[in-house]
């Protein structure tokens, strides 16, 4: 649910799409636009075609929009719609959407932070730090990180299913997430590329037992208030109601064996303790680009020992290491964080789902550039055209460095 190996599949097929845009464009697009308003109204213009086009077949409403065309440049805001379906007010700059698996990397950023502190090792065996799971002892930090672990991911579980659907409000601890699965094993550790929350919600109670604050919750909000992120917010359960009132409604529209119910209904005051460490972040397109230019540019985030970490590639492919995508094997993920080799070189990215939203990032390091799109609303696989309207901004972007 929180970013599957089909939303994987699909933003790497995005990137090759974008691509083929960008190798003559993006290099020029990268200066100061000579018209800001206009470039704002052009891809304002994006936005409201894609919902006239996509708004009923998506159960969608409202979409947001940030672009950074260089670091050094002030990032660009644009949104269309609604806050509610057929309803509500218009979108704001400030207004918070769940970013489902980019989560992600905020749990890797405290693991690899705690490497740093000589608080644990990513290669040690998990057993050092979470006894409770003599099953899982032997599996590594590494492992749960770049989806080799071999575990079956939780919400994938029939039994999940069942309990969200008859409880969405309540409050699930990570260790009965865990357990739904636990002491199964779906692969033997390493032979294969499996997307799992389970590693993630393992990481999580990893940070809580090493930490100082003994609190995953305390180091998240650390890590966001580090990187200057007013807009971001993490819970383990409900937000409190000044965060939960600037969340835009999020709609459910997929077919879920079981959530039958939930179709065509607002998601977003139920309960985020299904996702936590592995999605249940808030926050705005803009937060999200300038968390991922911490996370891909420099050592302010980690040091470089454990920069080098985060960013090493495992293949989608093979799960063997790979030291940079290729044309044969273009697709590799790190620790949170994804990456794709094509004619422009390497490309890092993300798309995260809940059961209402979709926030995806991509950041093109040759060119300086990092897209960041949020939707309010979760559609069957076959009925998501945001890869349309990718290639739409992208357009646009290259009429902007031609102008």
């Amino acid at each position: 649910m929180i970013g599957t190996p089909v939303c994987f599949a699909r933003v790497t097929s995005l990137v090759a799409v974008v691509a083929s845009l960008c190798s003559m464009s993006v290099a020029e697009a990268s200066a100061t636009p000579n018209d800001l308003a206009g470039f704002k109204v052009s891809l304002r213009r994006d936005l409201d075609a894609y919902l006239k086009d996509r708004s009923l077949a998506e159960h969608l409403s409202s979409l947001s929009l940030s672009v950074s065309l260089g670091r050094s440049q002030p990032t660009i805001n644009v949104m269309a719609g609604t806050t509610k379906y057929r309803g509500g007010r218009p979108v704001a700059p400030t207004d918070l959407y769940q970013i489902g698996s980019n989560t992600k990397a905020f749990t890797a950023v405290a693991i690899l932070q705690l490497e740093a502190q000589g608080r644990l090792s990513i290669d040690a065996p998990l057993g050092d730090y979470l006894p409770q799971y003599p099953a899982y002892r032997k599996l590594t930090l590494r492992r749960l990180l770049d989806m080799t672990s071999g575990l079956e991911s939780y919400d994938n579980t029939a039994a999940w299913g069942r309990s969200y659907a008859r409880a969405p409000a309540a409050n699930v601890s990570s260790d009965a997430l865990i357990r739904l699965v636990y002491p199964k094993m779906k692969y033997a550790p390493g032979s294969k590329y499996s997307y799992s929350n389970t590693g993630y919600l393992l990481a999580q109670e990893v940070v809580a037992a090493r930490s100082k604050s003994k609190s995953y919750d305390a180091e998240i909000a650390r890590i966001i208030a580090s990187v200057g992120l007013r807009n971001t917010f993490y819970t383990s359960h409900l937000y409190p109601p000044a965060i939960a009132r600037r969340v835009v409604a999020g709609y459910y529209e997929n077919d879920d064996a079981g959530f039958g119910k939930c179709l065509g209904q607002d998601m977003s005051g139920y309960s985020l303790s299904w996702a936590q460490g592995a999605g249940s972040i808030v926050s705005t397109p803009e937060d999200l680009i300038a968390w991922a230019r911490a996370l891909y540019q420099g050592t302010s985030l980690l040091p470089p020992r454990q920069k080098k970490e985060l960013l090493s590639l495992i293949s989608v492919k093979t799960a063997k290491p790979l030291a940079a995508p290729t044309a044969d094997d273009p697709a590799g993920f790190g620790l949170g964080v994804a990456a794709r080799k094509d004619q422009l070189g390497s490309y890092w990215f993300y798309q995260g789902e809940t059961l209402g939203f979709r926030a995806a990032h991509l950041y093109f390091p040759d060119f300086d550039l990092v897209v960041s799109l949020f939707a309010n609303s979760r559609p069957v696989e076959s009925k998501s055209d945001l890869h349309k309207l990718f290639i739409r901004i992208y357009s646009t972007i290259k009429a902007r460095g031609k102008s």
